[in-house]
């Protein structure tokens, strides 16, 4: 007899995460490490290899914990992380060149500007032109690396990469490919004009998340073999769905250092996904088998980070005392505000007499949130209005906070769960393992009784 256990990994921003699930949805080991990027200024880059090997020993340390039973058996893996990443691989699947991080301002957008307008850009990839999409990063690598372009075959994101490192099949999931400029999205095939300027990069074989994508092996740790591998997709995503809310008319605002406001919707046509990208909501393919997911993101969380760091709050305690005076503060008594905000900081106005740390941060918040409810507007204007809300992250810890989005999208559930990403991932492993069921599009995710 042996227990059957699912691991999940999210690769993201700042750190690698895995959990180690049982089929019941307990936790039962947990892992993480920091992501290995190579800093130089605004600039990251990482080799894919060192990304990989330390993404799966994240993941077989989840198996050492001494709530894993000792005849556990590793049914299903699932990887989830950031988009726009990826690793470009040569014929033989090796590494080609240095992987760069999603916000490494060195892609080229020139040359598709050049071959495109930046609205047909908009309507066939579903995200903004600008340096942040794969096609622009590998633009950059094969001018920077010498090779790269003649040696290039196919490009993975970040979780396909991983699960090719585990053994698994060159896949391209959908969530993932629709953000990396080099996908037509609402043809649901290789964009021509990227497949012009850089080749054919998009694996072969095209998935939606939860299909299985071989099974694991290799020059990896013995505990992890044998297992069916899935890609499950863009982590914010991953996360909505372990929280229940990657569902038909839910809105999930998960506020962490950044905001991200996801909806799973039907296909809509290029004009739609025109207006949505131009106002940078992304429209792309979601984890959820036909259907698309808009994810439109905010500076929220940082901006609250530096106004912290302003005013001096550098500790949880002091900055929750200074929230629960907030909210008794009357801002109209000076007119403080927040008057842009940006990757570069923020502009305020209205610093005069009898401005507190209190009312500062109340102004701060509400303005934050003011822009969020316009983003949050624009969006039903176009695909019409929720039905209900899922508000997660650290922000909504915080009691200002909390009582400003309670005000701005009425009722809303939240969700308690740890490592969310992670924990839809191994979901997802069990899907393609043939041990949970996908739920319907309406539906929550249900683990074994």
């Amino acid at each position: 007899m042996t227990t059957d256990v699912l691991v999940g990994v999210d690769v993201g921003t700042t750190r690698i995460k895995a959990l180690a699930v049982g089929l019941d949805g307990s936790v039962l080991g947990e892992a993480e490490a920091v992501t290995p990027w190579r800093h130089d200024g605004p600039c990251a880059d990482v080799d894919p290899r060192l990304l990989a090997d330390t993404a799966i020993a994240v993941a077989a340390s989840t198996l050492d914990d001494a709530r894993v039973p000792d005849d556990a058996r590793v049914r299903g893996i699932g990887t989830t992380g950031i988009a726009e990443a990826g690793a470009l691989l040569d014929a033989r699947g090796e590494p080609c060149a240095p992987l760069l991080a999603w916000y490494d301002p060195r892609g080229r957008a020139d040359p598709i500007r050049a071959r495109v307008e930046a609205r047909e850009f908009w309507r066939h990839c579903g995200v903004r032109l600008n340096s942040k999409p794969s096609l622009a990063k590998v633009l950059y690598l094969y001018d920077s690396v010498p090779g790269a372009r003649e040696r290039a075959n196919v490009h993975l994101g970040v979780a396909d990469w991983i699960v090719r490192a585990l053994g698994g099949e060159p896949v391209a999931e959908r969530s993932l490919v629709s953000r990396s400029g080099l996908y037509d999205v609402i043809g649901d095939q290789p964009w021509a004009p990227a497949t012009e300027l850089v080749g054919d990069l998009v694996a072969p074989r095209i998935i939606w998340a939860g299909e299985a994508a071989g099974v694991s092996g290799g020059d990896i740790p013995e505990r992890l073999r044998g297992a069916t591998l899935t890609v499950a997709g863009l982590d914010h995503e991953a996360a909505s769905f372990a929280m229940g809310a990657m569902r038909l008319g839910v809105l999930t605002d998960s506020i962490g250092t950044a905001e991200a406001l996801l909806r799973m919707i039907p296909p809509v046509d290029r004009d739609t996904v025109e207006v949505l990208v131009e106002r940078d909501v992304g429209v792309g393919w979601g984890i959820v088998p036909g259907f698309l997911c808009l994810v439109g993101g905010l500076l929220t969380g940082l901006s609250l980070e530096r106004m912290s760091a302003l005013l001096g709050l550098t500790d949880r305690a002091q900055r929750r005392a200074v929230s629960l005076e907030a909210l008794e503060a009357d801002r109209a008594s000076v007119p403080f505000r927040i008057a842009d905000v940006s990757h570069e900081g923020l502009t305020l106005s209205g610093v005069t007499e009898g401005l507190s740390p209190a009312i500062a941060w109340r102004a701060a918040v509400e303005d934050l949130v003011a822009m969020a409810a316009d983003l949050i507007d624009f969006i039903e204007t176009h695909v019409g209005p929720r039905e209900e809300s899922m508000l997660t992250g650290g922000w909504m810890n915080d009691p200002t906070v909390a009582a400003a989005k309670s005000a701005q999208v009425g009722p809303y559930e939240t969700s308690g769960v740890r490592e969310p990403a992670a924990l839809g991932a191994a979901f997802y492993g069990g899907i393609a393992a043939g041990v949970l069921e996908r739920p319907g599009p309406s539906e929550r995710p249900r683990w074994r009784a």
